[in-house]
């Protein structure tokens, strides 16, 4: 009868069946508190399964010692890279006795061992026209310092260099063919020898271009870092992609070599395409104690004509500033450095300086100098009529503006290394019945230190000074003067309010301005960041700057909200140097990092 009853309920799956047991563990790797191996501890942890995953029960000490086992092969490979080759791991699992949450502990026992160095690292080429191609090649050209820690990382970085500076020289297909790692235990060295085929000596052949539709072909070939029979160089490719990707007009751009139709010594390249949408609109809002919110939007059309002209309309609605801008820009206008803009624009301006109506247009040839260097010549035409203190007058002005700029920033709206230098000199000069004369200098300068690699911890400071030649402070026009204070210099004090002010406590401006600030950027979270900034700076009713006179200060905290497009920041500031006139604080609110 049992018999029959324990048949009849394992046909229904009703059986009875054991109860997994569950193991429970805890780790000791107090051994990675060794000095030496504080720089790689967390890589080991990482690697490590038992310590990945302590918090999930396992279902046999057994099991647990077969993880443990792959566990010292994976930590011996981690501090072999690191130049440990003779290292002495052991991953011990112990049943605990006292009564605990844990059944089990699992002890990490490291010895590293010495570190071995790197002795000796050689190329040796297929042949004897690869060699001579590759004079100057050497192991300090590729990095590599004899006598140093053999770290695979430091081994894999000159293996990759190798290719990348022969495909410099015309050998766009070099490969390591054979590595040979000869570890000497007695001497704790390590000596590497690389096998290398260059391949053959290539030229740029015939260029072909797939997936335009909308886009010109002349607009790719205008950018052609090449010519049919130059000698390959990989460099020209990356400078080609970046100059495609920096034109707006393509969603992604790919440039490679056809080797199996490579006929001689010559190699065809295809260059394909993906074109974006040419239109696009856009906006963004902004917000201050002192200036009231405003909000900006644009219309935008990349290949107006079809050949990467880009046509743009800009919108501003504020509080202060009522403002409408059509702007066309032409690339490559007579050289593929250069860039021709025209634009039109009227803006209606009433701040606590000055009201302002004015009209006018700018035409500006700009033109790349090589590396992070541009630089920029312009004509405008203004027609103003500005009402400050001194009354209402208009003027009619010609100015000439001019800009050097070096640019090694990596980011517009975000930047976390590199800088902006620029110097602007721009001479202005009355017509049709305007008598002012003068020239406006200026020097702007940021920087962006990481104290990381991914940029999540930044120093970021700027500097800006200038001054105003050639005329007295009451006859340059009022919105053509220096002023300082608010979200774009000196933070904590109200729009233009640093400086001279006249009786009512209303800014009159400056021939000369000095302001600079300092901030420490951290991104706590992926979508949050916070700052912390000091701002000071002054403007002066002299020509130069007054060194003698005190800067005034802000300071305060900000918030950085990570989107897409850029940061939206959130700065509320309070003025150190608190006047009668100043509010205790003021509040920004932005798209973009505040420099």
């Amino acid at each position: 009868m049992r018999l029959f009853l324990l048949i009849f309920l394992t046909c229904l799956g009703l059986h009875a069946t054991p109860a997994r047991a569950e193991i429970r563990y805890a780790t000791d790797f107090k051994a990675l508190e060794n000095e030496a191996l504080k720089d790689i501890g967390s890589t080991i942890r990482q690697v490590a399964e038992v310590e990945i995953r302590k918090e999930q029960p396992v279902e046999s000490l057994d099991l647990l010692r077969r993880r443990a086992e792959g566990d010292e092969d994976r930590i011996r490979d981690v501090l072999r890279a690191e130049g440990y080759y003779d290292p002495r791991v052991t991953l011990t699992v112990e049943p605990t006795e006292a009564p605990s949450e844990q059944n089990a502990i699992v002890t990490l026992a490291l010895d590293p061992g010495p570190i071995y160095r790197l002795t000796r690292f050689t190329l040796v080429f297929k042949t004897q026209a690869q060699e001579q191609a590759a004079e100057g090649l050497t192991y300090e050209a590729l990095g590599v310092k004899l006598g140093a820690r053999a770290r695979s990382e430091g081994i894999v970085t000159a293996e990759r260099a190798v290719g990348r500076r022969l495909g410099w020289r015309g050998y766009p297909f070099a490969r390591i063919s054979e590595r040979d790692v000869v570890v000497d235990h007695a001497e704790r060295s390590v000596a590497v020898d690389l096998q290398v085929d260059a391949g053959p000596l290539t030229h740029f052949g015939q260029t072909r271009i797939d997936g335009l539709a909308d886009v010109d072909a002349s607009v790719v070939r205008r950018e052609l870092h090449w010519k049919e029979g130059d000698l390959y160089d990989t460099r020209k490719i990356a400078e080609m992609r970046q100059a495609l990707a920096g034109t707006d007009l393509f969603l992604s751009v790919a440039i490679a070599p056809k080797r199996e139709e490579m006929a001689g010594d010559k190699v065809p390249m295809t260059i394909t395409l993906a074109e974006s949408k040419s239109r696009s609109v856009g906006g963004g809002v902004r917000y201050s104690t002192s200036q009231g919110a405003g909000v900006r939007a644009f219309w935008r059309h990349r290949n107006l004509f079809g050949y990467g002209e880009d046509f743009r309309l800009d919108g501003d609605v504020a509080e202060q500033l009522v403002g409408l801008k059509a702007s066309l820009g032409r690339p490559a206008f007579l050289n593929p450095q250069q860039r021709l803009d025209f634009s039109l624009y009227a803006q209606q301006e009433d701040v606590d300086a000055y009201d302002a109506t004015r009209v006018g247009g700018v035409t500006t040839l700009t033109r790349q100098l090589g590396g992070p260097y541009s630089g920029s010549i312009g004509v405008s035409l203004e027609q103003s009529r500005i009402k400050d203190a001194t009354g209402t007058n208009s003027f009619t002005l010609i100015g000439l503006p001019t800009t050097l700029e070096r640019n090694t920033t990596n980011d517009l709206l975000n930047p976390t290394k590199g800088g902006k230098l620029t110097l602007s000199a721009t001479p202005y000069t009355g017509a049709i019945g305007s008598d002012s004369n003068f020239l406006i200098l200026r020097l702007d300068d940021t920087m962006h230190l990481p104290f990381d690699a991914a940029g999540k911890y930044v120093l970021a400071g700027r500097i800006a000074i200038g001054a105003i030649l050639g005329a007295t402070r009451t006859d340059i026009p009022a919105d053509k003067r220096f002023y300082a204070g608010g979200g774009d210099t000196v933070r904590g004090y109200a729009h233009q309010s640093v400086g001279p002010l006249d009786a009512s406590n209303d800014p009159v401006g400056g021939s000369s301005l000095i302001a600079g600030s300092i901030e420490m950027r951290a991104r706590v979270m992926e979508d949050i960041g916070v700052v912390a900034f000091l701002d000071g700076g002054n403007v002066f009713r002299s020509e130069l700057p007054d060194f003698g006179k005190d800067p005034l200060f802000g300071a305060g905290l900000g918030l950085r909200y990570y989107t897409p497009i850029g940061p939206l920041r959130f700065d509320l500031a309070f003025p150190l140097d608190k006047r009668p006139s100043d509010d205790a604080f003021q509040i920004y609110i932005s798209l973009g990092q505040a420099f």
